[in-house]
């Protein structure tokens, strides 16, 4: 129940930012969502639940398993270069040219 309350807050919020909501509406929210964590603080970690919208989908017991092993991150090493730098690209290789081949492939 209040895992379902944070997620109305949290929707309440961001419609403030969107400018859909008043100032008040959104400390309202804040106080709701700041409320849920100190309670939240206050648990041992190792007993926590995972925090409301954080797994849409998947089992939650697979995510704490996985959460530290740091698979997601090697999969985005692996797509980018080995030397730690992103590939440098200019704005003439990132615009179509007009007979729709890319510019970088003059050779």
């Amino acid at each position: 129940m209040r895992e379902q309350e944070v997620l109305r807050a949290t929707r309440e919020l961001a419609a403030y930012f969107k400018g859909r909501r008043t100032e008040r509406e959104a400390r309202a929210a804040l106080k709701i969502i700041k409320a849920f964590i100190r309670d939240r603080e206050r648990i041992d970690p190792a007993k926590r639940r995972p925090l409301p919208g954080a797994l849409l989908t998947g089992d939650a017991n697979h995510a704490r398993k996985h959460a530290g092993t740091g698979a997601r991150n090697a999969q985005r090493r692996s797509a980018h270069r080995t030397d730690g730098h992103a590939p440098v690209t200019t704005d003439a290789e990132r615009l179509p040219t007009p007979s729709g081949e890319s510019s970088s492939s003059n050779e």
